[in-house]
């Protein structure tokens, strides 16, 4: 599945309305010469869509608009999952529907026709005088097979404008490929020098991007259900993965998921525990540690104060690894991960990670081409070093890249490629 989206967005959304001063007015799929037109007020529920920062997972983030004589009336978003869809949710601002008359509904995502925890979005147009509802996106859901927008044109409502088709695909993405591949969807998000340094030989902690790249990173964060680092960037740089931009103002922080299959995390000194509560487990959230059998087998038998304490925190969860040697570590990951327990401890189940490094684990599952789409962030100088790159043969790899001849190489898919102040920003796609 590749595609490429148009100028400003990206598979976070529309990067104007994530980034400050981030600037791009000129919005050349509006048909401008309309006062009001379709694609304007597509436009308008797209960023409606935007608003609930993917708490619905794993159910899409829809955004509807109601309008009536060229101005929007009503606007609603997908509520968290299980909470109402964004049609129901513009529609119950109306206290007598009899207002819907003469309106105008635009919708991104295909209404849904069935039972679930919400009852079908479908029967909130019928018969209550409005003159047509515009899709933007058919549902992927095989339960529907476009049954939602053939009802509504058999109403004589339905409309299909696929002009924002491939964006609002991209910003549920996660939901997409869950639909149609059955698995959790995979993100990868790294920054990088221009000579592709994940950070400079001596390890030292430095921001690589700038703020309007992190700015954009701490949105991604809220928007995937997990992130995944490996305890070698947890005990190089502490990080706090969570969600703490400022400007972000409706965060929700993500599972914090590590993976430690040698169990280094048992074995840290004490100014590394410190470090530890303070900042990476620090979160009244769920951290997750993935881990070999026979490293967990090993901790439960030492008398460790610290290995106690880690164990007798229900906020720790230690989660096994598969040892079938069949599977690639990246492999082994998402089984983990897509086990019953993760989904008890989150209380939904997990639709989407993201890795964000450090450049072995990312190198694992580039390897294997366990992606779906990777976030990468170019700053313009160089550093010049050998350690911390995508398949660096400087250090113990976690499977075996072998080096890669030109002619057989895959090529991936650039969806997006866009300017952060002196960044750039480039989102790839499998082919």
């Amino acid at each position: 599945m590749s595609f490429t989206l148009k100028k400003g967005f990206t598979f976070g959304g529309w990067l104007p309305a994530i980034v400050p001063d981030q600037e791009l007015d000129n919005h050349e799929f509006i048909n401008h010469s309309l006062a009001k037109s379709e694609e304007e007020f597509l436009f308008n529920a797209f960023l409606e869509s935007m608003k609930n920062t993917s708490i619905a997972n794993p159910n899409p983030s829809v955004g509807c608009v109601i309008v009536k004589n060229n101005k929007v009336i009503s606007s609603g978003c997908t509520e968290i999952w299980g909470g109402r869809h964004a049609e129901r949710v513009a529609v119950d601002l109306f206290q007598n529907t009899d207002l819907l008359l003469g309106t105008q509904v635009y919708v991104t995502l295909e209404p849904c026709t069935h039972f679930g925890r919400q009852p079908p979005c479908i029967d909130l147009f019928k018969d209550k005088g409005i003159q047509k509802v515009v899709v933007g996106c058919l549902d992927p859901n095989p339960v529907m097979k476009q049954r939602g927008l053939e009802i509504l044109k058999s109403w004589g409502l339905g409309t299909y404008n696929p002009v924002l088709a491939n964006e609002i695909k991209a910003w549920n993405y996660p939901f997409f490929v869950q639909l149609q591949q059955k698995r959790i969807f995979i993100a990868l998000k790294w920054a990088q020098s221009l000579d592709g340094c994940l950070a400079d030989d001596n390890n030292g902690w430095q921001w690589i991007s700038n703020i309007k790249s992190r700015h954009y990173a701490h949105w991604l964060r809220q928007k995937y259900d997990a992130i995944l680092v490996g305890i070698g960037t947890v005990l190089n740089d502490f990080p706090s993965l969570n969600v703490r931009h400022p400007d972000i103002q409706q965060a929700r922080n993500p599972l914090k998921v590590i993976y430690d299959p040698e169990g280094k995390i048992f074995h840290v000194q004490q100014h590394e525990q410190n470090k530890l509560i303070e900042k990476t487990l620090s979160s009244s959230n769920s951290t997750i540690i993935l881990i070999n059998d026979s490293a967990l087998k090993f901790a439960k038998e030492s008398p460790s104060v610290w290995i106690k304490k880690l164990f007798n925190d229900k906020k720790y969860c230690f989660i096994t690894l598969n040892n079938n040697h069949k599977m690639s570590p990246g492999e082994s990951i998402v089984n983990a991960l897509s086990s019953q327990l993760v989904s008890d401890v989150l209380g939904r189940p997990v639709q989407s990670i993201m890795v964000e490094g450090g450049p072995r684990l990312l190198s694992a599952f580039i390897d294997n081409e366990l992606f779906d789409v990777a976030h990468i962030f170019i700053a313009p100088f160089f550093l010049g070093g050998s350690k911390n790159r995508i398949f660096s043969t400087a250090k113990r790899s976690l499977n075996r890249c072998l080096l890669r001849q030109v002619s057989t190489a895959s090529r991936f898919s650039l969806a997006v490629q866009e300017r952060l102040g002196d960044d750039t920003l480039i989102e790839i796609l499998k082919k």
